[in-house]
């Protein structure tokens, strides 16, 4: 078990009145695992990606990563496990435009005091399944909006974390360039082993996962796991069934 969440509830203050984004929310998931997360706007889904990531506290509840309650942690230590354990990839890329693709890939290992050089390795490995080798050098406004993606699932992976939280990677991505982001993070689920959690909208981009959760108000309403043969255009249709049966 890599991430066990236990009675997760997070409330807001809005103005006088208290609201309920997630409530008693229970979740596990094993190393390797491909997880989506749907459900309609306001559901939940990006505030239970913040705070499975230490972006945001819970109000009640745990969240057990990698044997480690980091509902618990300080600001300081929830910054060393996303630092050290977490990989992000956020639908808006996050690249600093100074630097070159292998820089922005190679920044969380050189922030943590890591020895690139040690990388070499598996930086090569990464620069070749995300299609980056003749890219490596450009900084980002010399990259499409595929790329800059690329990039970020690279700096994602390079530190070999227990998790990688994907937030709409494709919500800001042509539909050819989706499928293509899409079959990477597959890729990197399987060659990997790579524990991937995503939140999505998209029915398409949900079909590569594994397992789908489906919240509404705070709450699960549904989870479902695809057969393991089941292709892409099975997976599709059963989505498209559940959203309609769940009212999405």
């Amino acid at each position: 078990m890599i991430l066990k969440v236990e009675n997760l509830s997070k409330d807001y203050l809005a103005g006088k009145n208290l609201v309920s984004a997630l409530k008693d929310i229970n979740l596990e998931i094993e190393k390797g695992d491909f997880i989506g997360i749907m459900g309609p706007s306001g559901s939940g889904k990006s505030t239970l990606l913040y705070l499975l990531g230490g972006l945001d506290k819970p109000t009640n509840g745990d969240i057990v990563l990698d044997g480690e309650n980091i509902a618990s942690f300080s600001d300081y230590s929830a910054t060393l496990v996303r630092r050290r354990n977490i990989g992000f990839v956020f639908q808006f890329f996050n690249l600093l435009p100074t630097l070159t693709a292998e820089e922005n890939i190679m920044l969380p290992l050189i922030i943590d005091g890591k020895n690139p050089k040690k990388y070499r390795e598996r930086l090569e490995l990464i620069l070749d399944k995300t299609g980056l080798l003749q890219r490596r050098n450009h900084k980002p406004d010399q990259l499409s909006g595929g790329e800059q993606q690329r990039v970020a699932l690279a700096r994602a992976l390079i530190t070999e974390p227990a998790i990688i939280l994907a937030d709409e990677p494709t919500g800001n991505l042509d539909s050819k360039t989706s499928v293509s982001i899409m079959s990477l993070l597959k890729e990197a689920s399987v060659l990997f082993n790579q524990t991937i959690v995503m939140v999505t909208h998209d029915p398409r981009a949900a079909a590569y996962a594994d397992r789908l959760v489906f919240l509404r108000d705070g709450e699960i309403t549904e989870q479902s796991k695809f057969a393991e043969d089941a292709d892409l255009n099975e997976r599709l249709h059963d989505i498209l069934i559940a959203q309609e049966r769940l009212g999405y």
